[in-house]
């Protein structure tokens, strides 16, 4: 059953006895799960970057959604480092699919810090960092 414009009605069927609720479309589970699915395969835009001072790797898009090439400073883009991002993405999303669908199903200003360090304690790091595709 779907709502106006871009919000989806939860069947009632599918709430056991419960009121009918009208969620966002973006918000849903369902558009969660999907989108899960397939952002690893955005890892191939992806190279590593290793911080001259710390040698810290980090790992930014060396490709535009246009599919052309930024050139970005000590970065290396290669095969090897895109499978293995790609890989690294897929066992985190298996592993943590439950958070981020409950992180991202509801509105929220930090979700950064919240899946990033108090939920998964993967990234304490990326708190201070800047990520505009978060």
């Amino acid at each position: 059953m779907r709502g106006s414009g871009s919000e989806q009605l939860i069947q009632p069927e599918l709430l056991h006895g419960m009121e009918q609720v009208l969620v966002s479309y973006s918000r849903s589970e369902m558009f969660l799960i999907e989108l899960l699915e397939h952002v690893c395969e955005h890892m191939k835009d992806y190279g590593e970057q290793v911080d001259p001072d710390t040698h810290r790797s980090s790992y930014v898009r060396v490709l535009s959604r246009d599919g052309d090439r930024i050139e970005l400073p000590n970065t290396q883009f290669t095969q090897d480092i895109t499978s293995n991002l790609k890989r690294a993405c897929e066992k985190l999303a298996e592993e943590y699919e439950d958070e981020f669908i409950e992180f991202f199903s509801r509105e929220s200003n930090n979700v950064k810090d919240l899946l990033c360090s108090k939920r998964t304690d993967l990234c304490d790091h990326a708190l201070h960092a800047r990520h505009d595709e978060l």
